[in-house]
């Protein structure tokens, strides 16, 4: 038995009916509860790994007990569950279930780094209205070249922290490659911090296509 499963069946087997660590597994599901505990700090109470910031619930309706574990435990000891409908899911299933999960804590947890990031610079800058900006990002999903131009410079002006990447920014309209295309070298490069690896990759490419024709994109 490896070193991680006699750290689980250590844990689990007291709280289960079975006596060894396969049938007791079989005890227990997922209950789809997850929590972000906004920090680094927590404890797989399955194997014991530390440094975990989501914790997901897993219980055995059998003995009432449950346990608080990270999504890659409950992927590698294949434990199942139900999704939002009640239906029964095989150990596959689940660990998309756990992903999906996941993926919805990382992304609440930006949204909410990006609200506090531009509430701050309305507490540091009089004519800086936040929840205007928090109405527009809620609405359209993501900020334009603009406006993301803008704000990390009010930022970075203010010395309010941000992380560039947690910060969408529209690139589907004619008028948002216009926007970066006119911009100042300065504020260029603040926005290419924000787009993702794709978006990096597609302004790489226009530049590319531009210099081939003897022209400049920019």
């Amino acid at each position: 038995m490896s070193s991680w499963a006699e750290r689980a069946a250590a844990t689990l087997l007291p709280l289960s009916r079975a006596s060894s660590l396969g049938p007791a597994l079989r005890e227990w599901s997922y209950t789809g509860r997850f929590f972000d505990l906004e920090a680094r700090d927590g404890i797989c109470g399955l194997c014991g790994q530390q440094d975990l910031r989501y914790h997901f619930e897993i219980e055995n309706s059998g003995t009432a007990s449950s346990l608080l574990v990270g999504s890659e435990c409950i992927k590698r000891f294949e434990i199942t569950g139900v999704d939002e409908q009640g239906q029964r899911l095989d150990a596959d299933a689940t660990g998309k279930l756990v992903d999906r999960h996941r993926r919805g804590l990382v992304e609440d947890a930006r949204k909410q780094r990006v609200m506090t990031a531009l509430l701050k610079l309305g507490q540091e800058v009089d004519d800086f209205d936040a929840w205007d900006f928090i109405d527009f990002v809620d609405d359209k999903g993501a900020f334009t070249p603009n406006q993301v131009a803008m704000i990390f410079w009010r930022m970075g002006s203010a010395g309010v922290n941000y992380r560039p990447a947690d910060w969408k920014v529209r690139m589907r309209r004619d008028s948002d490659w216009r926007q970066l295309r006119t911009m100042k070298p300065a504020a260029f490069k603040r926005v290419i911090a924000a787009l993702t690896p794709a978006q990096r990759r597609r302004v790489a490419e226009i530049e590319a296509n531009f210099s081939e024709n003897g022209q400049r994109w920019r």
